[in-house]
């Protein structure tokens, strides 16, 4: 009848954790951002079943392509009903998912979306790579008369598929708060996204330090901490503030400042090196120093007495994005400092420094072209562990007694391994490369590093060991049938499809055996890898079986020299 009212659309949530041990309650505030997205989405909306409490999904069940039923969601269809589905994986760190589970998550999305008036919504922190994840094509399969599916990013950001539904967008800004509110702000964000470079930094005429704390990957979630921080510390004083950085400071940092302070609607200088070009302060004014990293303290001690010398009116607090564990600014007078981050700082006289006594360069920290490691940096960081019997990789047989946990290297120098490995993947493959690896733990930390500051788009492709074992003396065609039904296999199936740039990753090449299985495997799937970069290769050569090999660091073979 004309001037009816319109149906409204039946809403349902799920929330998925991955890695869980067991279900949790789902706060109300997230409950209340479904029921507002939908309602940004389409209208009107009417809440039929929120997530009372999340559905976990075991780590193990991930890594082995054991997923459940789509029936595990608890959705209710009709035949006339308008359904809004909403599948939140919001709160899971993107890298925790896997492809997998991407794509499980993808065929449920496609179930619950059969007719047109039937939509669903996924949410993920990022959309996946639009050409190799697997996660796409489910929903790309749809047919014409299915309903729609739209992923959501946490910038708010849509990718509607299927039946073209008129849907309005919600706006960036209160979604990007919204989602920050039920799922934390960007600070571990930028934690994940820092690189601890390792070098021969010089910090000052009297200091030097083995590392660098880099934030150039990191400057949007910098912006989005000092924003949040600034914001924390003036309160009603913001619109009255200008913020200063000193005149030496890193070109990230000039960054973040300047999104920050554009978002704030506030200005920002430099501190001129020179005393002598101080400019007044402007009356009514209160000023921020904001800095990259506090070492020592000599530089912000010396640019907060100068601004006080001026008669700058400082507020209470500085901001600085590192800062060193060991500069407390207690009992001098100065703005105590609200760091981003806490670091410690490793510095060395030069008196004391080894590098120094070996007369190695400093490294230029705005400038590494050196990707391999040096040799210093590659016992440094092989020494600083306890070495232990192997236990996994080889054969038991073949195991070594002695072997440096890479598990506990990648975990304390992953950043900066991670770091040279992509400089050597930019040099051997184009943009967009996929990884194949060994589905063991520690190379897939080394990679997590690097999918953070790729934004979670870069695709990986773990082969478990009994896969890699298995083609092993089998024909092409076995190895495909052993391939049926995993995950791996159709990750390596699409990626051969869209015929991907595969690069092949290993933490240590010590015989050519895993490296000569991952390349049967490939084969069978007509993949011809760019590179073989294992991050320690200690069968030093040019190829392997036609394919270059670009380690981080090359030694003989411990199968042969310490067996």
């Amino acid at each position: 009848m004309p001037g009816s009212p319109r149906r409204p659309w039946q809403l349902e949530t799920e929330v998925l954790r991955v890695g869980a041990l067991a279900s949790e309650p789902v706060e109300e505030s997230r409950r209340k951002f479904h029921e507002w997205l939908a309602r940004r989405l389409v209208t009107p909306v009417a809440v039929h079943r929120p997530a009372s409490f999340t559905r976990y999904i075991p780590a193990d069940d991930i890594r082995n392509s054991v997923l459940p039923s789509t029936e595990i969601l608890g959705f209710t269809t009709s035949d006339t009903d308008r359904e809004v589905k909403i599948i939140d994986c919001s709160g899971n760190r993107y890298g925790d998912m896997g492809e997998n589970f991407l794509h499980w998550v993808a065929l449920c999305a496609a179930k619950f979306a059969t007719r047109p008036e039937q939509l669903s919504v996924v949410l993920l922190p990022n959309f996946p790579h639009n050409t190799f994840s697997p996660f796409w094509t489910p929903i790309l399969d749809m047919p014409a008369e299915a309903g729609t599916v739209v992923v959501v990013n946490k910038a708010g950001q849509l990718e509607p598929h299927g039946h073209p539904l008129p849907l309005s967008s919600p706006d960036p800004e209160s979604f990007q708060a919204k989602y920050r509110g039920i799922n934390g702000a960007p600070r571990q964000d930028f934690e994940d996204k820092v690189i601890r470079r390792i070098g021969h930094f010089e910090i000052s005429e009297q200091y030097c330090s083995h590392f660098f704390f880099d934030g150039s990957r990191a400057v949007t979630e910098l912006a989005e901490v000092l924003h949040d921080t600034i914001v924390d510390v003036t309160g009603k004083r913001t619109g009255r503030t200008a913020l200063i950085v000193p005149a030496k400071t890193d070109a990230w940092m000039e960054g973040a400042v300047t999104a920050a302070a554009n978002r704030l609607n506030v200005p920002w200088s430099k501190w001129p090196e020179d005393p002598a070009n101080i400019p007044k302060p402007t009356p009514g004014t209160t000023y921020m120093f904001l800095l990259d990293f506090i070492n020592t303290g000599a530089t912000y001690t010396r640019v907060v007495q100068e601004a006080v010398d001026a008669d700058y009116k400082l507020h209470r607090y500085s901001i600085a994005a590192f800062k060193s564990s060991d500069f407390h600014t207690e009992g001098n007078g100065l703005p105590a400092v609200q760091h981003v981050k806490a670091v410690v700082a490793e510095r060395v006289s030069r008196e004391q420094c080894d590098q120094c006594a070996l007369r190695l360069p400093h490294t230029d920290k705005q400038r590494n072209d050196f990707a391999g490691l040096r040799s210093y940096d590659a016992w440094y960081i092989l020494t600083s562990v306890e070495w232990k019997p192997e236990v996994y990789g080889p054969p038991e047989a073949q195991r070594l007694l002695h072997f440096p946990p890479f598990a506990t290297i990648f975990a304390r120098f992953g950043d900066c391994l991670a770091y040279k490995l992509e400089k050597v993947m930019q040099d051997v493959a184009p943009p967009g490369v996929v990884i194949v690896c060994p589905e063991e733990p520690a190379v897939q930390l080394l990679i997590r590093r690097m999918q953070h500051w790729a934004d979670d788009r870069m695709v990986a492709v773990p082969l478990p060991r009994g896969a890699l074992t298995g083609a092993e003396g089998r024909t092409i065609a076995e190895i495909r049938h052993l391939a049926d039904g995993t995950g791996w296999g159709r990750q390596l199936e699409h990626l051969s499809h869209h015929q991907a740039s595969v690069v092949l990753l290993d933490e240590i090449n010590a015989s050519n055996a895993t490296a000569q299985q991952m390349l049967r495997v490939l084969k069978a799937f007509q993949i011809q890898p760019h590179a073989y970069t294992p991050i320690f290769n200690f069968v030093p050569a040019d190829q392997l079986d036609g394919v270059q090999i670009h380690s981080l660091y090359e030694i003989p073979s411990p199968r042969r020299v310490w067996s």
